[in-house]
């Protein structure tokens, strides 16, 4: 399966710490977005149109229109992939109540490519809207309504509407914690944690703290079966230790996990070192007042596939631009590339071959209205999207 995952806000919310991936999957990821098929465009273009005119159901719609679009997308081509999944939604959105889980699922990936496009209110409401139509065809308490929660909360944490998000997380954590599912009230309290600590800047920032005082919450818990939380808010601390420079901390780090299970087969990833775009400003114009402040980039057509490879001590070696969108600008590969390459994941367990991973990194900007004005232009402020494009990503996600 190959899922479409919009880099969020802070690139600590892409990753939940490694324990708790291992033994408690993400419920806000628990299906596929867009099925790899390994169609030719043609062939995928044919079976839709095929299945269209044999008037097939919902779901199957749905899948043949994914396959489409992810083809598209793969190629490049964002807008035309979100152009197939718009059309299909003018056929499908109304079986929402029957075919619940297809409809969001095909709902979260249109917003996903949205995101890609800059086209962030779609991407915001297209989440929202996924979430709506869970609820209205699947049972109250269902798991797969409460990770879409997350996800909304997600988007509003990627689109800088914090508070909201907050709210978002606590919510499902109250609720989760009502209905008696463990797994889920701790993953959203560790998102809570997750963004504090992706949110601070400085050691001691009230951030920091906030951080601290969400994985203490974590680790005091006495139920056993937040045990997976517990660990992973451990680990949440040694990688904040990572990021501020503390000696010996990644080989804490590395200790700490191999104390909690078994070596990984899959990629797990421990830490990622944040993407640094400040060296490319987006503006140019006078002074601070953003009146005065135009993009410079052309953001349309701004992609890159970074492949890498993740040796058995879970250290990155290799990592160059695999392909590129033809008019792409190179300077802004150069920050991916350090990042990547900075990672550090799970060892692998013995006899695990080292793993090659594809990623996909769109340079973006958010279209948006100025105020008096009806016409739509870019916002100077630079955005990276990421998505896995490697043919076993529905493993542990990237950053």
């Amino acid at each position: 399966m190959l899922r479409l995952k919009a880099l969020a806000l802070v690139a600590a919310l892409a990753t939940t710490p490694a324990f708790a991936q291992q033994k408690s999957p993400d419920p806000a990821t628990t299906g596929p977005d867009i099925v790899v098929t390994g169609m030719t465009l043609k062939d995928a273009k044919a079976a839709l149109a095929a299945c269209i005119a044999r008037q097939c159901p919902p779901d199957k719609d749905i899948d043949a229109t994914l396959a489409v679009a992810e083809t598209q997308f793969v190629a490049g081509d964002y807008a035309g992939a979100r152009a197939t999944m718009l059309k299909s939604l003018g056929r499908n959105r109304r079986y929402g109540k029957t075919y619940p889980v297809p409809v969001s699922d095909l709902l979260r990936a249109d917003a996903r490519v949205a995101a890609h496009l800059g086209e962030t209110e779609a991407y915001r409401v297209g989440t929202i809207s996924m979430l709506r139509t869970l609820r209205a065809g699947l049972p109250k308490g269902d798991a797969r309504i409460f990770g879409a929660q997350i996800e909304v909360a997600d988007s509003f944490a990627k689109t800088g509407q914090i508070e909201a998000a907050l709210f978002g997380y606590r919510q499902v954590a109250k609720e989760a914690h009502a209905a008696a599912l463990p797994r889920t009230e701790g993953f959203a309290r560790l998102r809570v944690a997750l963004l504090y600590s992706a949110l601070s800047i400085r050691r001691r920032d009230a951030y920091a703290q906030a951080a601290i005082d969400a994985t203490d919450d974590l680790i005091r818990d006495p139920n056993p079966e937040m045990a997976p939380f517990v660990q992973a808010a451990k680990l949440l601390r040694l990688t904040t230790a990572v990021k501020a420079g503390t000696p010996g901390a990644m080989d804490r780090l590395v200790t700490e996990y191999r104390q909690a299970g078994a070596g990984a087969t899959v990629p797990v990833l421990l830490y990622a070192p944040k993407v640094e775009l400040r060296q490319l400003s987006g503006v140019e114009g006078a002074g601070g007042d953003p009146r005065n402040q135009v993009p410079f980039y052309d953001f349309d057509n701004q992609w890159i596939d970074v492949s890498f490879v993740i040796g058995a001590d879970g250290k990155v070696t290799d990592a160059e631009v695999l392909r590129q969108s033809p008019k792409v600008r190179a300077d802004w590969a150069k920050p991916i590339l350090a990042a990547v390459a900075g990672r550090r994941y799970a060892p692998l367990a013995a006899q695990t071959p080292d793993l090659l991973r594809v990623e996909r990194y769109t340079l973006t900007s958010e279209w948006r209205t100025e105020t008096g004005s009806n016409i739509r232009v870019r916002s100077p402020i630079p955005r990276i999207e990421v998505v896995d494009l490697s043919r076993d990503s529905s493993t542990a996600p990237a950053s």
